[in-house]
């Protein structure tokens, strides 16, 4: 088309909601011929003839975009789902999809973009006119999208309600005294999340003291004392006699989502947070939108038939909020689960820290065995043991240190480094006698992958833009000098590192890597799944790639299978129910995590939801031959192929979801699970503690 004739097409439009320039003007706005018109247009650049609602055209340009909001008559502020921006001139066409579920651009004043005498702008126009009246529209910068208008409107103490503002009930009016904050403690017999996760990163025991604020029942107090802790905890309802005493650790569980007073929310956390001499941890209920229009909308949050409140949170939310109050910018650990520590360079250590590989699942090279030269005899006679051989437990000690750091210890790294010196020789000295003995192999293993921990610890903090970033521990400080010679060098190879992610065919080849060495299951060109036990023996690209994700999600490790999409900057997580306990564990949640657009998607499964629980096949090929249980899962693997392979019309692709139980359940029902495990999940639906503290 050309430019003349597509402005003379711009020209005749008519109305519409101008913003910047462009005209944005609903599709039943348009005269017949306009449309068919831009239809032609867009056709000739392989553009959509249908799927959009509203065409927005910029005066003397030949770019122009197609628009998709659903229910754009049905729901007050529509939500952008489908964009398509075209060039004419230049035949371009880009699409871009937007997740509903996250935060999408809303439109407000639709009335314009309809024609004058359209009987339904009426109703559209008395909203936006009472929207204004209420101050919803003052900032224009933060409008516009979902997740701020919303949060604008709940504000201003309102809610939608059809295409009218309703005015919420305020804590302190009306039915705010019925809200009982101790209806949401739950009985538990096991320890909550948080609990679990300060104790799985070393925080709980030893010496360490545990204050519980808002310890519900007590059942997490219950547990740690059982097991020698000094813990104690304090709660409003069930324990308001407990003592709020400063603690290393302190852990503010499932209590922030209860308090329908948003000052007294701030408080709570602030006043936990300075208890905390080391660490807070920080966990709140997630849900959405579905899980609040259950409820009656009561403050910035619900209210249940229980006459519980509760606000639910994003996982990105909780954290913002978290830094907003606090200054101070959280860990994320797991979904709905921050740790704040009070010291950079405890940030900075626990962050290095959980990048650590282990180097067990084949990951290091090993050093080639020597071949053994036999000697002539010689007459025996008494021979003193050398000095070397007199040392042989500290010179041993000395090397586990070595391969340990990857380098040499320095003084205060080896605790008898000084009897090492004294009773053989210094430690370069030592360390040249052992690498030729033992060679080189182990030991630049261990240095090449202490460096490659040290890259991903990197990348990470300039990916979550850390403010503590630079505060180092005294190890890391060592290591970094070591390595690469100098601080501004390191730095340069985590960048690197990290812009690497951009090229789809590094991620391919990071991945061949991977499962060259034994590290999850690769189908070629399309994705790497793994057991998420596995996720820090990776290549250091994909440990960033997924860490990434981690940003979003929190822990990849509270995962059980992780599988990494090649192509489409896309990470996905998946949950079974009891997956070490069971040889085909049953799927009961997938986040998947779009790097590219920032967002996160859950599905879950169970019987009788949207999605049935999904069997895992074949679990053999997401773990590594040196794991636990290996051997015990493949062997039961290869039985299934081949019973299923010798039963009568069953023919079966393995390479994809596998087969429907039903339909080998009759070959099930003949196999023996591995030592210690059953057969078959039961895929209970769920998704872990999602217990509430009263607050």
């Amino acid at each position: 088309m050309k430019h003349q004739q597509w402005q003379q097409i711009v020209a005749s439009i008519d109305g519409g909601k101008v913003v910047g320039g462009a005209r944005y003007v609903h599709v039943s706005a348009l005269a017949e011929k306009v449309l068919d018109a831009v239809r032609a247009g867009v056709a000739e650049v392989g553009g959509p003839a249908e799927g959009f609602n509203v065409v927005k055209v910029v005066p003397d340009s030949t770019k122009l975009s197609l628009l998709h909001y659903p229910s754009f008559f049905e729901r007050a502020f529509p939500l952008l789902a489908e964009s398509w921006t075209i060039d004419l001139a230049e035949g371009r066409c880009e699409r871009r999809s937007y997740d509903l579920a996250r935060n999408p651009p809303v439109l407000h004043r639709k009335e314009l973009l309809l024609r004058a005498d359209d009987p339904r702008r009426v109703e559209f126009a008395s909203l936006t006119e009472e929207a204004e009246r209420h101050g919803l529209f003052a900032n224009t910068l933060i409008i516009g999208h979902k997740n701020q208008w919303e949060e604008i409107v709940r504000a201003k103490g309102l809610r939608v309600e059809g295409h009218s503002l309703v005015a919420i009930p305020k804590p302190g009016e009306s039915d705010a005294a019925a809200v009982l904050r101790h209806r949401t403690a739950m009985a538990r017999r096991g320890l909550s999340t948080p609990m679990q996760a300060l104790w799985r990163h070393g925080y709980v025991g030893g010496s360490l003291t545990v204050l519980d604020y808002g310890c519900g029942r007590g059942d997490d107090l219950a547990a740690l004392e059982a097991a020698g802790v000094a813990a104690r905890g304090w709660d409003p309802h069930f324990r308001p006699e407990g003592t709020r005493e400063e603690s290393d650790v302190v852990n503010l569980g499932f209590v922030l989502n209860v308090i329908e007073d948003p000052d007294e929310r701030g408080m709570a956390l602030s006043q936990a947070y300075g208890l905390a001499r080391r660490v807070l941890a920080v966990s709140a209920l997630l849900g959405g939108r579905a899980a609040e229009e259950r409820h009656r909308a009561f403050g910035d949050g619900v209210l249940t038939s229980r006459n519980t409140f509760q606000k639910y949170f994003g996982h990105e939310e909780l954290g913002e909020y978290i830094a907003t109050v606090l200054g101070r910018e959280p860990v994320s650990v797991g979904p709905g689960l921050y740790f704040v520590l009070r010291r950079d360079e405890d940030e900075q250590e626990f962050l290095e820290g959980r990048q650590r590989s282990s180097g067990r699942f084949g990951a290091m090279p090993r050093a080639p065995a020597r071949p053994i030269v036999e000697r002539a005899p010689r007459a025996a006679r008494a021979k003193a043991p050398t000095r070397w051989e007199k040392s042989a437990e500290v010179i041993e000690a000395f090397w586990s240190a070595c391969i340990e750091l990857g380098r040499p210890p320095r003084e205060g790294e080896f605790e008898r480094l000084a009897e090492l010196t004294r009773e053989v020789a210094s430690a370069p000295v030592v360390l040249r006698r052992l690498s030729e003995e033992r060679g080189v192999e182990a030991l630049e293993g261990a240095r090449q992958r202490r460096m490659g921990d040290l890259s991903v610890f990197l990348a990470l903090n300039l990916f979550e833009r850390r403010r503590s970033a630079g505060s180092w521990g005294p190890r890391a400080r060592v290591d970094l000098r070591e390595f690469w010679g100098s601080y501004p060098k390191a730095m340069e190879a985590g960048q690197a590192l990290l812009f690497s992610l951009r090229d789809a065919k590094a991620i391919g080849a990071a991945c061949a890597t991977a499962a060259a060495q034994g590290l999850g299951w690769l189908v070629e060109g399309e994705s790497l799944q793994l057991d998420a036990r596995l996720v820090n023996e990776l290549p250091p690209a994909l440990r960033v790639y997924i860490g990434c994700a981690g940003k979003l999600y929190g822990e990849v490790q509270e995962a059980d299978v992780v599988k990494v999409h090649i192509a489409s900057g896309k990470v996905s997580l998946m949950r079974y129910d009891d997956y070490e306990g069971c040889a085909i564990p049953l799927l009961v949640e997938r986040v998947k995590v779009d790097l590219r657009r920032q967002q996160v998607s859950y599905y879950r499964y169970e019987a009788g939801g949207e999605f049935e629980p999904q069997p895992l096949y074949m679990k053999s090929r997401y773990m590594h031959p040196a794991m636990e249980g290996y051997d015990g899962q493949r062997v039961f693997d290869e039985g299934l192929r081949a019973a299923v392979a010798g039963a009568a019309g069953l023919a079966v692709d393995w390479e994809g979801y596998g087969p429907p139980l039903e339909g080998v359940g009759a070959v099930l029902a003949g196999m023996t699970a591995p030592a210690g495990m059953r057969v078959v999940g039961e895929g209970v639906a769920g998704s872990g503690d999602r217990g509430m503290g009263s607050g």
